[in-house]
Formats: C-alpha cells, sequence, structure tokens
C-alpha cells in the first residue's frame, strides 16, 4: 500500500481525504491519504522526515513555497509559478504544480473568461502565483495583485475600490470556515465592486459558497468557490503519482458522486 498526504498548518476544513479516498476506490489503487498539521516551527523537520515515510504528498497554505528549497528538483512550470501544491518521489523528490491545471479547469467549467479582462488577485500566497499564472495564460487584459501590504505593482484595497472592473479572484482565507474574517473586501465597498464586476472566483471550497460569491451571485455576476478546482488538481496529482492518465471525465464524476456538485 502506498501513502499519501496533505501538509498544511491548519487543515481542519479540508475536504482532500473524502477526494482522493474516492479516487482510490474508483480506479482500484492500493493507497491512503491523510491529513498532517505541521507548526511553523517545526516544517522542515518534519517535511524532511515525511519526505521518507509518504510516497508523495500535496502542500497547502502556508507552505507552497516554503517547501521548495527541501525537494531535489522544480519542474520548470511550477518553478515559474514560484509555488508547489504537488510532490512526487522517484530517482527524485520533485515538486509540481497542479493548482494552474485545476483553477483553469474551474473557469471554463462555470463559464468565466478572463480573456482580455483586467483581473485583481486578493492575497499574495503560492495560490496567488497560481492564479496569476493561470490567469495570464487565458489571455487577461492585465492581472493586479492586491495586498494589504502591496509590493511592487502591487496595490491596496483602498486603490482596488477607485480603479476595480473586471475579474475579482480571492486567494485569501477570508471567507474560510472558522475564519473570523467573513469576507476579503469590506462589506461597505462590495457592492461598488460587484456592480463593475464580469465575475467572481473565489478558490474558497470550505465552505461550499462564500459571502463574497454569494453577493455576487445575487447581483448577476457569474461566480463560483473553488470545489471544481480542488477536485481537478487532486487528480491531477494522482496521474503524476500513479504514472499514468486518469479518466478524462473523473473530476465530473467526482463531484457529482461526492454530492459536491
Amino acid at each position: 500500500m502506498n501513502h499519501y498526504a496533505l501538509i498544511g498548518e491548519k487543515l481542519g476544513h479540508s475536504l482532500s481525504v473524502p477526494i482522493h479516498e474516492a479516487i482510490f476506490q474508483r480506479l482500484h489503487i492500493d493507497a491512503d491519504y491523510r491529513l498532517i498539521e505541521i507548526p511553523r516551527d517545526a516544517f522542515v523537520p518534519t517535511v524532511r522526515r515525511l519526505i521518507q515515510e509518504l510516497d508523495g504528498f500535496n502542500v497547502t497554505i502556508p507552505y507552497k513555497q516554503e517547501v521548495m528549497p527541501l525537494l531535489d528538483e522544480i519542474v520548470p512550470a511550477a518553478q515559474a509559478i514560484g509555488a508547489v501544491n504537488t510532490v512526487v518521489k522517484g530517482v527524485k523528490v520533485c515538486g509540481h504544480n497542479t493548482d494552474v491545471l485545476g483553477f483553469t479547469a474551474m473557469l471554463r467549467h462555470y463559464g468565466i473568461d478572463p480573456a482580455g479582462q483586467p483581473c485583481y488577485v486578493l492575497g499574495g500566497g503560492g495560490t496567488a502565483k497560481t492564479a496569476l499564472a493561470a490567469l495570464t495564460a487565458m489571455g487577461a487584459q492585465s492581472v493586479t495583485v492586491v495586498s494589504r501590504h502591496p509590493g511592487e505593482g502591487q496595490i491596496d484595497y483602498a486603490r482596488l475600490n477607485e480603479v476595480f472592473s473586471g475579474i475579482l479572484v480571492n486567494t485569501t482565507p477570508a471567507g474560510m470556515l472558522y475564519q473570523k474574517d467573513p469576507c476579503p473586501i469590506d462589506q461597505a465597498a462590495l457592492p461598488g465592486i460587484l456592480a463593475r464586476a464580469k465575475g467572481v472566483v473565489d478558490v474558497i471550497y470550505n465552505p461550499p459558497e462564500t459571502l463574497l460569491t454569494a453577493a455576487a451571485k445575487a447581483a448577476g455576476v457569474p461566480a463560483c468557490t473553488g470545489l471544481y478546482m480542488l477536485i481537478d488538481q487532486a487528480v491531477a496529482a494522482e496521474s503524476l503519482w500513479q504514472g499514468y492518465p486518469m479518466p478524462a471525465d473523473l473530476t465530473q464524476t467526482l463531484m457529482k458522486e461526492l454530492k459536491l456538485l
């Protein structure tokens, strides 16, 4: 039996175990999958141990960048993005990014097209890097990162309120189950933002509807949360671990079978 896992700091919201278990059952793969929470001060020694113990693992907040120096190799696509969410063990321990595939598939599934649109990404972590790469590849007119502490080329939330039009993507944990912040946008500013939105994407998947996406839909704006992305990137990760392509309709099948659609 092979052993896989998701590593992160806090994983109480995660749905990854039932998704991977469903893949194992459907494809008759002899494996298990578990959640491993790692405190920041124990990250390096714990990951070095897990590299020896596991056959592969996924990486989530806040470690998608921190894991990279601990690996033997990073595939060029993940290196260009600057974030790793899937680690594959072979002759070398190699970092991949299946989030871009999942993010792209999600937007296509929900009919949110960034081509020719200005896009604004909330947050500055590994998932924001994923969104930036995917939106650029899908033909976005521009992609601007929005942060409470903006760096070079980024803007803050006050500036977002002034300049926004186009597609809004939330990659922050605001609105996630157990998070105290219910929405990444100040609720007083939210109606004005949504009035200029062509689409809203929230990569949060638990809860299945966030305050942000519910408000967008109520305003008539196409919106989605991140469950499709979560499943699709898991399918891509399994393909890397097992060494063969997954069925083309597996993401759609799992959405229905897990009653998450």
